[in-house]
């Protein structure tokens, strides 16, 4: 058996040393992979990220509210705040119109006399609150008739929900800073007017609770996730799996050339034979991975983008590799054995593994996915190899916390080595 292994194994690499077009695929068009999506992709979250969004404002009440607003805007330090056009104040339609084709994400317009009515609506909330036989308690009283104070929001058309949301919380944290400061000034001097005592209005009741923001994580050194730490280890598990190709299609010409009946005679059982085929490509996946993991360390930080970190357990990062080459390498083997042409195995190959990556995340992260999709997307091979990289680069993950993704490498490669045994067998006993 070791005899028709080594054979098997020596005649794979012979294969392979001569495709020089394949190697140049399974090598090549990963690394030009990972440069070209991590880039975009990293320019992308800068976008998302660091860029300010452009924001008009009109504020025609020039008091409390349209100040605070602005400037709570302003010192948020995620927009970029215009209030002039062309040196001057611009008007309801120019900015519908700035904001309708582009221009400006959002428009913001605070209407003349916002401040005065909501401190209109104060009083009269306050005043109810008190007995009728009180009277008045302000001169003027509040005319509980007189509206609300409003402020229009205007968003770009192509602006998603959630940034809609962020932006509108944003506005009401301003707003409810000003009602609560307007509230305290009304009645202190309510307490001025009843007992003679006048409250010092410098107390500042901002910010009061602490929020303590932190990855959760028990170990020593968290990592921020980038598109360095996607794109690297999502595209050298698709480079990993793409050896289908090649190795379907050496398994193909063995058949037609009538090699495969040859070895079939030496003695031993036909699983070396597999074995010999699974033992050249898994050494292929295991060089890619290393290749593109240097590129993520050293070649990325050269360009401009972040270096790829590679977590705190070296051991877990090689086990996890070793079982996506396993798995990639049991896979191709299947596709070859079950294929009938060469034709066959590399549509079918190629096309089965661009399914994978596309439903296991390697192309969009599953995060960006809806529901359903990142329920599907637990059936991919490619995914498991995936979360295991996550876990380790951006949680630093050890051994035991990857197991739930080895576990099912491992067999996923024994099941697809297993069925192409079995089907060798039912096709020489026919």
């Amino acid at each position: 058996m070791w005899l028709k292994f080594k054979a098997s194994t020596i005649k794979e690499l012979l294969l392979l040393m001569r495709d020089r077009a394949g190697l140049a695929m399974l090598f090549l068009m990963p690394m030009l992979l990972i440069f070209i999506m991590s880039l975009l992709q990293e320019s992308t979250l800068k976008k998302l990220e660091e860029r300010h969004t452009p924001v008009l404002i009109v504020n025609f009440d020039n008091d409390s509210l349209g100040i605070n607003i602005v400037n709570g805007l302003r010192s948020a330090g995620f927009f970029e705040i215009h209030e002039l056009i062309d040196g001057k104040q611009p008007s309801l339609e120019e900015l519908k119109k700035l904001v309708n084709y582009g221009k400006y994400r959002v428009g913001i317009i605070v209407k003349e006399g916002a401040s005065e009515a909501l401190r209109n609506q104060i009083r009269c909330e306050i005043q109810q609150m008190f007995p009728a036989e009180e009277g008045d308690l302000f001169s003027p009283p509040p005319d509980p008739d007189k509206p609300y104070p409003e402020i229009d929001i205007y968003f770009d058309p192509i602006t998603q929900p959630t940034f809609k949301h962020a932006v509108s919380s944003a506005l009401n944290e301003f707003t409810y800073a000003v009602e609560a400061k307007m509230i305290m000034g009304i009645y202190a001097q309510m307490l001025n007017d009843i007992v003679g005592i006048e409250i010092n209005r410098s107390g500042n009741f901002k910010n009061m609770i602490n929020l303590n923001e932190q990855y959760a994580g028990n170990r020593k050194k968290i990592i921020v996730p980038n598109a360095v730490q996607h794109n690297v280890p999502a595209w050298t598990i698709f480079a990993m799996f793409f050896i289908v190709i090649p190795l379907a299609g050496n398994i193909i010409k063995e058949r037609e050339s009538g090699m495969s009946l040859r070895l079939r005679t030496m003695p031993g059982s036909n699983l070396a034979v597999i074995f010999g085929k699974a033992n050249v490509y898994f050494m292929v996946g295991i060089l890619q991975a290393v290749f593109m993991l240097l590129i993520g360390v050293f070649v990325l930080p050269m360009v401009g983008m972040p270096a790829l970190e590679l977590g705190s357990s070296i051991l877990a990062l090689l086990l996890v590799t070793i079982s996506i080459s396993l798995a990639a390498s049991g896979y191709g083997i299947l596709i070859g054995t079950i294929s009938t042409s060469q034709e066959q195995s590399s549509i079918f190959g190629s096309i089965s593994v661009v399914i994978l990556a596309a439903i296991g995340g390697i192309w969009i992260p599953t995060f960006m996915m809806s529901e359903k999709m990142n329920i599907v997307s637990k059936l991919s091979p490619l995914n498991w190899g995936l979360d295991a990289y996550y876990d380790i680069f951006l949680r630093n993950a050890d051994v035991s916390d990857i197991l739930i993704y080895i576990l099912p490498l491992f067999l996923f490669a024994l099941s697809c080595i297993l069925a192409s045994w079995l089907y060798n067998r039912y096709k020489t006993s026919n």
